[in-house]
Formats: structure tokens, C-alpha cells, sequence
């Protein structure tokens, strides 16, 4: 079985948020994704990056966008595919799953942003697809989704118990 590291949505955005004080859990998530991206990287395994990019000019996730580029460390390498996604699940709107079949990928493990949407959408899309999902729970990140009432832990905590619960295996960094 051949297994590939998903980083979904690892982009500008995600900084602007925290700059703008919105709660986010874990508060190591970002240095828990650099080091799984790392641990990969050393093993010379495949690694695919997701990247958002909304049709809307005025969208923060627009090309033309500041906020739509990836965060500083999370630049893909000239031999790790880059899929541009137009929806939430990586799976619906690119050709990802023919290159993991086409690969003879048939794990992937997930990290990256953000929980309770892209990540969850994926992550019930490829089980759905057949897929083997695993999610490493403290290398996904999750945003308050109303500013002030901290509630981004019950988020991130209630997305991973339901993925767990039916479409995905969930770790954590500790198993890498």
C-alpha cells in the first residue's frame, strides 16, 4: 500500500486570520504541519498540496489575492504535485483521485487548514471514493467561526470525532 501526505489549503489566509485575532486550535498546528511536511520530506515521500482558488475576483481566495498564496515554509517542490481545488473537497473539483489511482496511492494522510470545512470535506469525499484516510488531528488547524466566542476547539474536536467515527483513521504527530 502506497500512502501520500494531503496538505490541504496551507495559504495566506490562514496567517491573515490569526493576525486578525480569531481563535484557532491547536495553538501549535502550523508548527506541527511544518514538521509533518519535514518528516515526509526526509523520507523522499510523496507529498500533494491542495491550494483554494475561488472564481471571484473580490474573494480573499481569488489568484490576484495577497492571501491566496502559500504561507511561507509550505511552498511545494518542483517534484510534489500542486492541485488547484474550486470547491471544498479537494476530490470534486480536480483530478486527484485519478493521480492516487494512477500512483497507486491508496492512503493519504491529511494535514493542513481547516478543519470543520476543507479538511472534513476531503476527508468524507475520498472515504466515500474509496480512499484511506488518515487525519493527523494536531496538524489541522480550526478557526473560531464567530470572532470572540472561542470555539474553535469544540470545532476542531467534534470534526475529528465525527471523521473518526465513519470515514478516517485519526492520529497524531507522535506516530511520525
Amino acid at each position: 500500500m502506497s500512502i501520500a501526505l494531503l496538505i490541504i489549503d496551507m495559504q495566506q489566509f490562514v496567517q491573515d486570520r490569526i493576525d486578525k485575532g480569531v481563535g484557532y486550535y491547536p495553538a501549535d498546528a502550523i508548527k506541527n504541519i511544518k514538521y509533518m511536511l519535514n518528516k515526509f520530506r526526509e523520507k523522499n515521500a510523496t507529498i500533494i498540496h491542495i491550494i483554494h482558488q475561488s472564481e471571484h475576483d473580490a474573494d480573499i481566495l481569488s489568484k490576484n489575492s495577497p492571501f491566496y498564496y502559500p504561507l511561507v515554509g509550505f511552498d511545494s517542490y518542483a517534484n510534489e504535485p500542486v492541485f488547484i481545488k474550486k470547491t471544498s473537497s479537494a476530490f470534486a473539483s480536480t483530478m486527484l483521485k485519478k493521480y492516487l489511482d494512477d500512483s497507486a496511492i491508496s492512503e493519504v494522510i491529511v494535514i493542513g487548514a481547516v478543519a470543520g470545512f476543507c479538511i472534513n470535506s476531503t476527508v468524507r469525499h475520498g472515504a466515500d471514493l474509496g480512499v484511506a484516510m488518515t487525519v493527523v488531528k494536531d496538524a489541522v488547524i480550526s478557526f473560531d467561526l464567530l470572532q470572540g466566542r472561542r470555539e474553535e476547539k469544540i470545532i476542531h474536536d467534534v470534526t475529528m470525532n465525527l471523521l473518526e467515527a465513519d470515514f478516517a483513521r485519526i492520529t497524531s504527530i507522535d506516530e511520525y
